[in-house]
């Protein structure tokens, strides 16, 4: 899915920079970890927390499961 996003980031100039937000703690370590997601400012301050997907990570991503 993440991959998808990167995909249409790309589609509409964007340079495949993608923002999200991540439901669980589990899945925000996950994001970390395996994409090399980065946290950045939340709309929500007690919402789940946003992260970012750009550069080489989303490079990267786009890649391996798409290219």
């Amino acid at each position: 899915m993440i991959a998808f996003g990167i995909q249409l980031s790309i589609d509409a100039n964007c340079n495949g920079v993608i923002v999200f937000e991540a439901k669980t703690n589990d899945l925000e370590q996950h994001y970390i970890r395996d994409f090399g997601a980065r946290p950045v400012a939340s709309l929500y301050p007690d919402g789940p927390k946003t992260f970012m997907i750009a550069d080489q990570a989303a490079k990267d991503i786009f890649s391996s499961y798409l290219f």
